[in-house]
């Protein structure tokens, strides 16, 4: 299914290219787009940057076929983020992802896209279920790796570039038991956009 790219109000032009590409990988089940976080995320980092912003949300199923989901999700990420790039070399990425999208994120940086990595500027995680505890970007409240645990330091590469947002008892990326704190991460948007703003300069 195509996704049709999300416009705001200070984004750049989608035939040119901008000073910073958002790129966002949904949380399962959500309808496609961005997402209920994603969404005005990437609204904040479009109104307080003073760059030109695009925003484009990772094509795929984000479905309960996990492993199926996000290696669509890899495989989607990665074309866009090498496309943009070859084409624009100047602009700079900012990846997104929220739970299974986290996730998705993740494997593309530390697989498809390792040695394409010098255009991004930074790496946001929400609700990673393969949050690993004491990597020095973890932000919150959450001590224990998560679900799928990716392990210590395979983000090393862009550890200086990455926030990844976890909240204690998460039911994803502590194994904890409560949903409600997978769904509250509204609170750290902008703590994420002060953090981007800081990245892309």
């Amino acid at each position: 299914m195509a996704v049709a790219p999300l416009t705001f109000a200070a984004e750049a032009p989608r035939n040119g290219c901008p000073d910073v590409e958002v790129l966002g990988a949904r949380g399962t089940t959500e309808r496609p787009g961005l997402g209920v976080l994603l969404t005005p995320l990437a609204q904040r980092i479009t109104r307080d940057v003073p760059q030109t912003v695009r925003t484009t949300a990772v094509d795929y199923p984000a479905s309960f076929n996990y492993t199926s989901s996000v290696r669509q999700g890899v495989a989607d990420l990665t074309a866009k983020v090498q496309r943009t790039a070859a084409a624009c070399p100047e602009t700079k990425f900012v990846l997104t992802g929220y739970s299974q999208g986290a996730d998705v994120v993740g494997d593309a940086v530390t697989g498809a896209l390792a040695n394409d990595l010098d255009q991004v500027a930074a790496v946001l995680l929400f609700g990673d279920p393969t949050f690993t505890a004491g990597e020095q970007f973890n932000v919150g409240t959450g001590t224990r790796s998560g679900v799928f645990p990716r392990g210590r330091n395979r983000l090393a590469e862009v550890a200086d570039r990455t926030q990844s947002f976890c909240n204690r008892n998460d039911r994803f990326c502590q194994g904890g038991t409560s949903l409600a704190a997978h769904l509250d991460y509204n609170k750290f948007l902008g703590d994420a956009t002060g953090f981007t703003a800081e990245r892309v300069g």
